[in-house]
């Protein structure tokens, strides 16, 4: 609370009354689905009213920014005492897995919950943790029974962080975030914005990968990131990962990019969102959800809801393409040739090194007035390409020559 009131100051109350409210809540009606959706109305819901009164039309550094970690958190351990309380009436055989894993049976005192929330290591930027791991690691002796010390791995994650930040803040002093709606785009060729493009975008996302490494090395340190043995019998410290930094830049397929970067929010949006739909039957609608969630999770302006979008359009068009890839007689000679291999993995990293950034530009810009002016000025080249799909799509299948689909077991 002390680090907290350092950097937000007095405004600090507005986790203590998310706190104190989600406790109450927890005590009237704690296990309950009653309680899920009131949880989820007054942490979402005062997240929301916090960027309307706060919002401006750029980036707002204030309390709604670690608040909306709180807000996942709090809204998090509210379904975690719910899947305890339905593990226990229907049996453990009703819960998932990764339920399994973060299930409480009983709620926390307001004292575990203040600890759980403003643990310096998650509560700025994140990761997030349950509970039930939370409170494993405060236990006492959990520290003295590690099988090995996290301080050396902890520091590389620590190294890592300034290495990004200092590579984010002398790109940034040629190649600015608000660059593409600045006067030095509009006197750029198209040519040298597209090839100038992707390093700005890289440049933006180097200030995340270094906050997250920054927070991940406290939670190293602090034992909360030990995540059990390995096969080897190494120690896996990697519990609290939020990037996984050689997967992220040798991205050769977007869905590369989900899988390593901020994974501690997707795998939090999968398993209280996305997969809590699965009553619905329908993936598409449970996949945009999930990402109009996210999307309002970070704010109003409508560069986020335009992002999302672009994931939406991105992702489903490259699963369709894999699927066609992996019956494709061409593709599958290819990948008999050591080659032929590197060469295919180059053009898919190439693909996405270009195309992250016009996915992102949204992100970057956030209104209207900036955002749309820059993608007309590069041609909405990544929704020409993937909205054009079902045009180019049958000379495509041609030049792959498919396979027959295997037939369905009966």
């Amino acid at each position: 609370m002390i680090a907290a009131h350092w950097v937000i100051g007095n405004e600090l109350v507005h986790s203590l009354y998310a706190i104190v409210g989600t406790y109450l809540i927890i005590k009237l009606a704690g296990g309950s689905f009653g309680s899920v959706v009131a949880s989820f109305l007054f942490n979402f819901g005062y997240l929301m009213v916090g960027y309307y009164y706060t919002a401006s039309d750029g980036y707002d550094i204030c309390w709604t920014m670690p608040h909306c970690i709180l807000c996942l958190r709090l809204i998090g351990l509210t379904f975690d005492l719910y899947d305890g309380k339905r593990g226990e009436l229907e049996g453990e055989s009703v819960l998932s897995k990764d339920q399994l894993k973060a299930a409480l049976v009983e709620p926390p005192s307001l004292l575990e919950m203040l600890s759980h929330s403003f643990f310096i290591g998650g509560y700025f930027v994140g990761p997030q943790f349950n509970f039930r791991k939370f409170k494993q690691f405060a236990s006492p002796g959990f520290i003295s029974q590690l099988p090995g010390s996290p301080i050396s791995y902890g520091f590389r994650r620590f190294g890592m962080s300034i290495f990004y930040m200092l590579i984010h803040i002398i790109g940034s002093m040629y190649v600015p975030a608000m660059w593409p709606s600045s006067p030095e785009w509009s006197n750029t060729s198209f040519i040298k914005k597209m090839l100038i493009m992707p390093f700005w975008c890289k440049f933006i996302l180097y200030k995340y990968l270094s906050a997250w490494l920054l927070a991940e090395g406290v939670c190293i340190i602090s034992g909360l990131s030990y995540n059990g043995l390995k096969e080897d019998g190494s120690v896996n410290w990697k519990g609290c990962a939020n990037v996984k930094l050689r997967r992220f830049e040798t991205a050769s397929r977007f869905g590369h990019l989900i899988e390593s970067f901020n994974i501690n929010t997707n795998d939090w949006a999968a398993a209280y969102v996305y997969k809590r739909l699965k009553f619905m039957n329908n993936r598409i609608i449970s996949q945009v959800s999930t990402l109009f969630f996210l999307a309002l999770w970070h704010g109003f302006h409508t560069g986020y809801f335009f992002t999302f979008m672009n994931e939406f359009i991105t992702m489903n068009f490259e699963k369709e393409l894999m699927v066609l890839l992996e019956r494709s007689e061409r593709i599958e000679k290819l990948n008999q040739n050591p080659v032929a291999r590197i060469v295919m993995k180059a053009i898919g990293w190439v693909w996405v090194f270009f195309f992250m950034s016009q996915c992102f530009i949204g992100f970057s810009l956030l209104t209207w007035d900036r955002y749309w002016p820059a993608y007309k000025d590069t041609y909405f080249i990544l929704h020409l390409v993937y909205l054009s799909w079902p045009l180019w799509r049958p000379p495509f299948k041609s030049f792959l020559k498919l396979k027959p689909k295997p037939e369905k077991m009966e």
